[in-house]
């Protein structure tokens, strides 16, 4: 919705055409980045009733995990049109083949690997949220060496949020924002899902007595979630658990929060998730928080994240073995500095000013 509100900005019609319903929190955050919006498409004969009655410029497809089949299916009928493939996840990039058959469907994971081979050869662009460098090293294996963008969730507004004055004789508050992955689930190895960490991570601060607040996702069920409750439980003066908010409204609200955490234990030896994925891959929530005026801390195993800390210091990057240790991070760093440092890269990366690589992108097509 971002990139299709720059394209709008920059004088472009935009529309949307959804397979399902869009819920209500996410109407609010695309009602005014597209000029019309069809939703329920539900079929794809019904969406090629529609692409055969259209001549776009462009189509930007969302490609998401093990439904990549719309990407390929967008290209085999976009007749003149350009098309631009726009990745979160990249299975390839998530996890060898054989690995992710251990846990999902072969067929679904043989024809999402079909199709990501497809889109890679024959896209005419391809936006991803991992560092570029890394992107088209993995690109190698598809000949794919052009036409290629890491577009992140860059600040939509600058806007400096009224934040509670950091003192030391005070609680340290910090706000995680995203999927919750449970402990000890079977569905959701830890070996293929290193948030199953966060349960730790979440007992360790916790136990240090600094104060969480989790904002529950949107793709979570109460017994998926359970976990968090039963943490609660012990931790009843110290975590606190809010329903999910439209993005706008969420960032506003945790804002006055100290720092933005993405953190778990990771155990690098035994994970079968990629090394392009712990080398590369951003979240999203990353943005959401600096977007909040937030210092961020995070798993200094995920080497873009961190690279992105340490360079803009903007917040903290610590080890799964340092977890124990993070008061000694805490206590030591200059906080004034970290929320100046913040502004700054906000005011640098904000939406209006990337997006000129966005439009820079589209017209080189």
């Amino acid at each position: 919705a971002r990139q299709a509100l720059v394209m709008k900005n920059r004088g472009f019609k935009t529309f949307l055409i959804n397979m399902g319903q869009i819920s209500s929190n996410d109407q609010l955050l695309i009602k005014d980045s597209f000029n019309n919006i069809i939703q329920n498409v539900l079929f794809f004969p019904a969406l090629k009733k529609i692409l055969n009655a259209i001549s776009p410029n462009f189509y930007h497809v969302q490609c998401w995990m093990w439904k990549y089949s719309l990407g390929k299916f967008v290209i085999n009928n976009k007749k003149k049109s350009k098309v631009i493939c726009d990745f979160y996840d990249v299975t390839g990039m998530y996890a060898k083949k054989k690995d992710l058959k251990n846990l999902f469907n072969e067929e679904v994971v043989d024809q999402d690997f079909e199709c990501e081979e497809f889109i890679f050869k024959n896209a005419d662009g391809i936006i991803g949220r991992y560092k570029k460098r890394i992107f088209l090293d993995y690109s190698k294996r598809y000949d794919r060496k052009h036409n290629i963008l890491e577009f992140q969730q860059y600040p939509l507004s600058t806007e400096n949020y009224l934040t509670k004055n950091n003192q030391s004789n005070s609680r340290i508050r910090m706000v995680y924002c995203g999927t919750l992955i449970p402990p000890n689930d079977p569905n959701h190895p830890k070996e293929l899902f290193p948030p199953a960490g966060m349960s730790e991570a979440f007992n360790i601060l916790l136990s240090k007595d600094y104060e969480l607040n989790i904002y529950l996702p949107i793709n979570g069920s109460k017994d998926f979630n359970k976990w968090v409750f039963d943490l609660k439980d012990k931790f009843p003066n110290s975590l606190f658990i809010y329903d999910t908010l439209p993005i706008n409204k969420l960032i506003s609200e945790i804002s006055i929060y100290d720092y933005g955490i993405n953190l778990q234990t990771i155990n690098k030896k035994d994970t079968k998730v990629s090394n392009f994925c712990f080398d590369g891959g951003m979240g999203t929530k990353t943005f959401t928080y600096l977007e909040a005026g937030l210092p961020i801390i995070v798993n200094s195993e995920t080497k873009y994240s961190d690279e992105l800390i340490k360079k803009n210091k903007i917040g903290i990057s610590l080890s799964s073995k340092e977890l124990n240790k993070i008061d000694n991070y805490i206590n030591r760093i200059d906080y004034s500095e970290l929320k100046r440092n913040v502004k700054k890269f906000k005011e640098k990366n904000c939406l209006f000013i990337k997006g000129k690589k966005l439009v820079s992108f589209y017209s080189s097509l």
